[in-house]
Order: C-alpha cells, then structure tokens, then sequence
C-alpha cells in the first residue's frame, strides 16, 4: 500500500458572494501536487468564515452544524482514500471526488438483492442462449424465497453483502426446510444459487470474502422409480372418455417412446423432423435445458400419437406440468399402478432406460432368449450402433 501525499482544504469563493452575504463552502483536494475542487452544497456568508481554521466562526447551533459537516465531509474522505488503497489503486484527486460521490464501481456498497437482480436480469437476457426457462425462474424464485425470509428473521427489506455470515445461510436452509415445507433436495438448488451469487459479489470486488465457503450443501440419495415393461403396457392399453386423461397418457408415452423432457416436447416443431436416405424418420433437435443435439428414430408409437394430433394449433398440446402430473397420478390409480408416476418417470421407463445404456452394458446385461434378442435389436436401432449385436 503506497500512500499519496494528500490533503483538504475549506475556502469560500470571496468572489461569488451573493447579494444576501453568502457564499458556497467549497473543497479543494490536493494528492501528490494535483488538485480537484467541488463544492460541499452548503453555503455560509462570508464574514463568518475563518480563512485560517477553515470552518464557521462563532459556537451557536448553526455553527456548530456547519462546522460538524464540513468534519464528517473530511472523515468520508479519509475513509474512501483508505479503501482506494485497500484495492489497489493508484490515488488521484479525481478519483477520490468520484470515490467522495460514490462513483467508483468498486468501492459501491452493495445489497444482496442488488447483487441479485444484476445476476436475474443477465440470465433473462440469455433464456433460449444456453439459460433455459425453468432456470431463471429458479433464479427469480429464489429471490421470492430470500425476501420472505429477511423480511421474517430481520425486519427488513434488504441486507448489505458485509452483514452475510455462516448463520445467514444456515437459518435460509433451516427456513426452507421448517417454514416452506422444503426436501433436502428441493432446497439445495437455492442454496447452491445463493452462494453462487455471493461468489460472484467476491469476483467482482463487492465484497473481501464469501463467508459461505465453510457451508457444506449435500444432496439425498433418491431411489427413483421406473416403469417396467408390464407397467408401461397398461399405460399404453389405458383407454378413458376424459380428454384431459387421454391427452395426458398420450403425452407421457411420446415422450417415453421419444426421451424428450417435457420442455423438448412443448418445443417440438415440424422443422425437427428430418427422413434419412432408407425413408426414416428422425427428431433432429437441440435440448432446451443442455444445447446438446439429438438424434431420435421416431418409433410407430410416438408417430402414431403425432399423427393423432395433426391440424391442431400445437404439434403436441402438453398440458402444463403441474396438471400433467395431477392426472398421471389418476392415470396410475386406474391402471392399479403403485408408484408415483410424474412426467420425469418417462425417462425411466425400461424402454429409455435401455436406450441410454451403453453398448458395453448392453453385451453385459441382456441375455440371448427371444424377448431380450429382440431388446438388442431395438437397441441397435435407437442407438444408431452400425454393426451386429
């Protein structure tokens, strides 16, 4: 830390007297030869002013006011100079006025929703450029989350980034999982999301050190459940008079036929189709969620469904998510189904199951009797292996 030759002077400009007697205190600040002037705002006249001890002559209130504000003036300086210094820069006299008038980026104090808010309005910018929907509405509901939480345990609308400790974090997670009724698991992603922001504070210089770094944020173990081939059968043998039903297993199974998310399927346009040269068709897409391009054979299945809703408004008229598992969860009571089925069980089906597998567990694994000869030929298939199995 190289400290600057530095000093401050008060004058008044004996020139620029008004007509009532007063004239603008003023500031002239001097580091290491080079000087900067601003005014202070504040205005004193000019037979009250002692050139020599810089500040207003005579212990009445309003003297004694003037005189404890052009002190605390001084003070901010010092204390914007040090933490120039702190940072690393070099001073100069413009840079401490700026620094005065909180105009250095750097040495803004800054709140954790601000912080916040710069980080949600980014990441909107990028939805559908490498940041999904559902991502940044984590992001926005976290928020949500973070301001119910301060404005219960502190009274407050905000908190500075300097006022965040370890207990910060942990009564959030104790609030997510008591107050909001929370998993574990549920509550990692916002806890995760919370100390990525605070680690972004730390890059960006807003604050010296991320006091979470010490905070442990583990997930469960989940067992998931996957349909079974005989599961999967009643779903596809389900017949109902409710629309709402019928639309519902249709969209499950194209998506169990297909491995699509449910977003990739909401998304799904007549330009992600493609034939190859034998006359197949594929579903060329990029996923929503990972920008990875797909390659999906469209099974009989997942045409037929296609084709069973061709002239409507949408490709594919997904209900949202939260009602497309509310009827799962009929669909699966009707069918004697005891699990709980939600729209992500599709990629656990035995089918997307063994379409995700490798060729090296596929050898592993299936045995040579007809039902599973025939798995390997279906696999074949789906995975695009060029060569007998």
């Amino acid at each position: 830390m190289v400290r600057s030759s530095f000093a401050i002077l008060f004058f008044i400009r004996e020139s620029r007297v008004r007509k009532d007697g007063t004239a603008s205190i003023e500031i002239v600040l001097t580091v290491n030869g080079e000087r900067c002037a601003f005014s202070t705002g504040k205005r004193v006249k000019s037979c009250n002013w002692d050139k020599t001890k810089q500040q207003v002559k005579g212990k009445d209130e309003e003297a004694q006011s003037l005189n404890n504000y052009l002190k605390a003036i001084k003070s901010k300086l010092y204390q914007k100079e040090a933490e120039l210094l702190d940072r690393g820069f070099i001073i100069t006299a413009e840079l401490l006025r700026d620094a005065y008038f909180d105009k250095v980026e750097s040495l803004k104090e800054k709140t954790l929703f601000e912080v916040f808010e710069e980080h949600n309005r980014e990441q909107e910018k990028l939805v559908g450029n490498g940041v999904s929907k559902a991502t940044y509405w984590i992001s926005v509901y976290t928020v949500r989350l973070l301001k119910e939480f301060v404005q219960q345990k502190y009274k407050r609308e905000d908190l500075y980034l300097r006022e965040l400790n370890l207990n910060f974090i942990q009564s959030f997670h104790t609030f997510l999982r008591i107050d909001k009724g929370m998993a574990q698991n549920s509550s990692t992603k916002h806890l995760k999301l919370l100390k990525k922001i605070v680690n972004l504070a730390v890059a960006n210089s807003y604050m010296a050190i991320n006091p979470f770094i010490t905070y442990k944020i583990e997930r469960e173990p989940v067992e998931i459940d996957f349909l079974d081939e005989e599961e999967l059968r009643k779903i596809i043998n389900f017949d109902t008079p409710l629309p709402r039903l019928e639309r519902t297993k249709d969209m499950f199974l194209f998506g169990c036929f297909t491995g699509l998310s449910y977003i990739d399927i909401k998304t799904l346009a007549p330009e992600h189709f493609e034939k190859d040269n034998t006359g197949r068709i594929w579903i060329k897409k990029r996923r929503v969620k990972t920008g990875v391009l797909s390659r999906i054979p469209l099974l009989p299945i997942a045409k037929l469904i296609l084709d069973k809703y061709k002239g409507g408004e949408k490709l594919l008229p997904i209900q949202d998510p939260a009602d497309i598992n509310k009827y799962l969860k009929d669909i699966a009571i009707l069918c004697d189904i005891k699990k709980r089925i939600t729209f992500h069980c599709r990629s656990h089906s035995k089918i997307f199951y063994l379409l995700n597998i490798s060729e090296l567990s596929t050898l592993k694994n299936v045995t040579a009797n007809d039902l599973e000869t025939s798995y390997i030929l279906f696999l074949s298939q789906l995975c695009n292996i060029q060569r007998t199995l």
